[in-house]
């Protein structure tokens, strides 16, 4: 077997197994003559969450909650901006028409593979004891096609509701057989709704919505709590959850 026939075997193989990684990823091999617009998340999987309990009401009592996405583009990469629209996947939503609305223009800025769209929601009494989910699609166009079945959708859940977030859910310390939770054990100690409400109660005295990212601003907000939880004790009162117990936090300080 010569060294040329070597290579173009090694090639072959190469090319093939690039191809069936994509298969794996969920993604689509295609030609460039088109863009293909996705979401990033894989709707099979994930649904992105939120609750009007995060924001702060307008002055005339309305709540609203806005909602980003991130697109990625593949296939045909322009040397300009890609504009595209969306529309609501109706036979996947239960929000009713008019307590959301979608961008005008979305847009994937030349030259990158990925950008944002905003999706904004209106309270509504339903979502205190519910939650309505909302799906969202690419619109085709001569220039842009739906890509990935999988990351063709964008399914966001809302509610009126406390959910437990992500960052106090997620095993970020532990392993398959052990769970381990940054936020649970160095900082909030155990998750129940009514500790998460009066946590939110301090974070939107300064008009901050804890994301699960910043460290420095987790300690800053649960040692606020805890203060607060020192101070109700001192006068008798002190927080109790609704499994009947007190309230307390793990932070050191």
């Amino acid at each position: 077997m010569n060294t040329k026939y070597l290579l173009s075997l090694l090639g072959i193989l190469v090319t093939v197994s690039a191809f069936f990684s994509c298969e794996e990823k969920g993604l689509l091999v295609n030609a460039n003559d088109v863009s293909y617009v996705i979401f990033a998340k894989d709707m099979t999987k994930d649904t992105t969450t939120t609750s009007f309990r995060f924001y702060n009401p307008e002055p005339n009592g309305d709540v609203y909650a806005p909602v980003e996405l991130e697109v990625q583009i593949y296939g045909k990469v322009n040397d300009t901006d890609t504009h595209f629209s969306v529309s609501v996947d109706e036979g996947r939503t239960t929000v009713p028409a008019d307590y959301y609305e979608l961008p005008d223009d979305c847009v994937i800025k030349a030259g990158e593979f990925s950008g944002t769209i905003t999706v904004t929601f209106k309270n509504y009494p339903e979502l205190r004891t519910r939650t309505d989910l909302l799906a969202i699609r690419v619109n085709e166009s001569d220039n842009v096609r739906e890509g990935a079945f999988k990351y063709s959708r964008a399914l966001i859940a809302v509610t009126d509701r406390l959910f437990k977030p992500d960052w106090w859910s997620v095993n970020d310390r532990g392993n398959e057989d052990v769970f381990s939770n940054t936020i649970e054990d160095f900082y909030l100690g155990s998750y129940s709704e009514e500790k998460y409400r009066l946590f939110l109660a301090e974070c939107s005295a300064d008009d901050y919505v804890f994301d699960g990212t910043n460290m420095q601003m987790m300690r800053k907000y649960a040692l606020r709590l805890k203060a607060t939880l020192k101070a109700l004790k001192e006068a008798g009162t002190p927080a109790i959850d609704e499994f009947g117990q007190e309230i307390t936090v793990v932070v050191p300080g």
